[in-house]
């Protein structure tokens, strides 16, 4: 029994032929005559062979059909065939970047996307590619450039009811890496992203972007808290909304075995009732020490030589510096100065370690303590100013913004007010720079 032939579109140049052939009753040797293979008509007509001027003629000729017909259509199989080539070719290019960042070879992902220019991309790779290239940046600390390629990503995206399952979990990342980085860069639409990113999700998705979400909402829902007035009765609400969400994180974290995410949570949550409480709470130290005494022993470990053993052990530094670092300002509250000092020390061998954040918040620490020691100390300044270097090259503008502003009040409690207000000044450029800037550009600039 003979197969039936694969169904070919009327639109198509072969279709159209095919079709002209089967109206008028002739067989593929009628057509083709003593001129051409019956094997070339039947590949033409399954859109298999690109045919020469010669052939459409001839073909226009034996069917009946005008010649300018067949040469659009021909022009459009032509284009398409380009199109799927390309469609291929930035398939496997993205394929390959994203095993590189799996496998933690940022760099090396990062070469093979920088260099694209999005507007010679098929409409539905470009958004892909970019999301793709935002999260390398994203990896590298770089969140600028990534906030660009995630809000680009998003203008190009195309209708959800159309997107296969697998590049909506894609969809989902780039919501939570946007509202991550919009969060760095202390733009007020991170909570948008952070809510659009739940409301995606359902029982199928991985518990650990659920757990990302929870944690970055925790993050903002702080912020909220902490500069809001301790008479304003929005403060308590927004403390114990930052206080669920961390809570929903770090059991999440645990269920899917994440022990280092789960410590670094039980920082932030300790830091939420302590504001919470308003006071020295003895749990709460309790809290942080466990997990310094849980994780100190890396201060004494040498450095890996395997790349990916590295980061692991930057991130164990990074909650050794972060659990250190909340212990010294409890403990200078409570106006122990030489225990807040120690802690301090503590925070300052592991951030030195970690990441450029966690230097910063260790030197502002350490510049809190010599203040309340001596005022008038320049070593404390010193220790503001250096928190201020250490950011200078980073993408982090809003930890960049509150280590100027935190210079700032040193300098006006010292009375040196000119200075106390050109680093002001400075906090705000830095917000500045990045809300200030016209979205309705971006697209020209991926051009």
């Amino acid at each position: 029994m003979p197969r039936p032939s694969k169904h070919i579109s009327p639109d198509t140049l072969g279709g159209r032929i095919r079709a002209a052939r089967e109206e008028q009753h002739l067989s593929l040797a009628e057509v083709a005559g003593d001129q051409y293979s019956t094997s070339l008509i039947s590949q033409i007509e399954r859109n298999r062979v690109d045919p020469s001027h010669e052939s459409l003629r001839f073909l226009a000729e034996q069917l009946k059909l005008p010649l300018e017909e067949l040469e659009m259509l021909a022009k459009q199989h032509r284009e398409a065939e380009v199109e799927a080539r390309q469609y291929k070719s930035y398939e496997e290019l993205r394929a390959e970047a994203s095993q590189l960042l799996k496998s933690r070879e940022i760099q090396k992902a990062l070469c093979l996307l920088q260099e694209l220019h999005f507007s010679q991309i098929p409409p539905m790779q470009r958004w892909r590619l970019a999301a793709l290239r935002g999260q390398c940046y994203f990896e590298l600390r770089q969140f600028l450039k990534a906030q660009q390629d995630f809000v680009y990503a998003l203008q190009e995206l195309p209708k959800q009811e159309s997107m296969p399952a697998d590049q909506k979990y894609e969809l989902m990342l780039l919501h939570l890496h946007l509202a991550a980085a919009y969060r760095e860069l202390e733009i007020n639409d991170a909570l948008e992203h952070y809510q659009i990113t739940l409301k995606m999700m359902n029982r199928d998705t991985p518990f650990g972007y659920v757990a990302e979400a929870h944690w970055g909402m925790a993050l903002i829902a702080f912020t909220q808290g902490y500069k809001t007035r301790k008479d304003d009765p929005l403060r308590e609400k927004q403390l114990q909304t930052a206080l669920e969400h961390a809570e929903n994180a770090r059991f999440l974290y645990r269920s899917i075995g994440e022990p280092l995410r789960a410590a670094a949570v039980t920082v932030q949550i300790a830091q939420i009732e302590k504001e919470l409480d308003n006071q020295h709470n003895p749990t709460i130290r309790k809290y942080l020490q466990e997990i310094l005494d849980t994780w100190q022993h890396v201060l004494q470990e040498p450095e890996p030589i395997d790349s990916e053993d590295q980061r692991h052990q930057k991130e164990q530094l990074n909650i050794v510096s972060v659990a250190a670092c909340s212990l010294a300002g409890m403990a200078l509250e409570a106006g122990n100065i030489d225990e807040a000092l120690t802690y301090v020390n503590c925070a300052l061998q592991a951030a030195d370690r970690s990441y450029k954040v966690r230097q910063a918040d260790a030197h502002i620490m350490h510049g809190r303590i010599l203040e309340a020691i001596n005022l008038h100390d320049l070593a404390a300044e010193e220790e503001f100013r250096m928190a201020t270097k250490v950011l200078e090259d980073t993408d982090r503008l809003a930890a960049r913004s509150s280590a100027h502003n935190r210079l700032a009040r040193h300098l006006f409690k010292k009375g040196k007010t000119e200075e106390g207000e050109k680093e002001l000044e400075t906090a705000h450029t830095l917000v500045d720079q990045v809300a200030g800037r016209p979205s309705s550009k971006l697209a020209e600039s991926m051009a």
